[in-house]
């Protein structure tokens, strides 16, 4: 089966699907998304330095979050970026740098509890030092009738992931972790990034969560739109 099936096949399987808000975040008792731009026009965050200022991101998203108190601040699928400031985000063998983002970002206080979707099995559960990126991150493979796929949950504390062993089992609705604070989750501001991916390719112990725009066709179709099983506007 080629890309584009397996991509076709999870959309036509994901139809059956409609996942709450509620069962990522269980204790957050929100189930609606104020969708926040973070791509190179929004007006929230206008520079890197803004950005990469926790005090100041953190306050942004604060008033935020007091202006909708019933929602969950969320968004970035495919969003085009200009805040990627590690050299994580570079391509040795060319000029282009990863700029476009894979998943979701749910902007949550630090300790936050995660909870799995659906039953799966830890592929992969690694605390990553490196500046921007993922800190704590774990990917998890769920295999159904028809179809298979992998979800990945970044930026969680690393106490949180290195309980688990490749191999472990976790139940829907599981805890998975906590999310991490600056200090041990990439040095960003608390939140999740969370993603789907329909194949981890030759990747180990890591997967990336941001590509290049010259190949944003290929990993749409590797890494399908949240959306899909969230089934809120808001994500798009």
């Amino acid at each position: 089966m080629d890309e584009k099936q397996h991509y076709q096949k999870f959309k036509d399987w994901s139809k059956n699907q409609e996942i709450s808000l509620t069962e990522l975040f269980p204790s957050i008792g929100k189930n609606e998304i104020y969708h926040i731009d973070l791509s190179t026009k929004n007006t929230t965050v206008k520079t890197e330095a803004e950005f990469n200022n926790p005090v100041f991101f953190e306050e942004k998203l604060q008033e935020i979050q007091k202006q909708n108190p019933t929602k969950v601040i969320a968004g970035g699928y495919l969003e085009k970026r200009a805040l990627y400031t590690s050299n994580i985000y570079n391509d040795e063998n060319s000029s282009e740098k990863r700029n476009i983002h894979l998943g979701v970002d749910f902007w949550l206080p630090e300790k936050t509890p995660i909870h799995s979707l659906f039953d799966g099995e830890i592929v992969c559960a690694v605390h990553q030092k490196e500046y921007k990126g993922y800190g704590g991150f774990i990917i998890l493979k769920h295999q159904f009738q028809e179809v298979e796929f992998y979800t990945l949950y970044g930026h969680l504390s690393e106490k949180s992931v290195l309980k688990f062993n490749t191999g472990d089992k976790i139940n829907k609705n599981e805890p998975i972790g906590v999310l991490g604070n600056y200090l041990e989750n990439g040095e960003w501001v608390p939140h999740l990034h969370f993603q789907i991916m329909l194949n981890l390719l030759d990747y180990k112990n890591d997967f990336p969560g941001v590509a290049f725009e010259s190949r944003i066709d290929f990993w749409q179709t590797i890494c399908p739109n949240p959306n899909l099983l969230f089934k809120s506007d808001a994500l798009l």
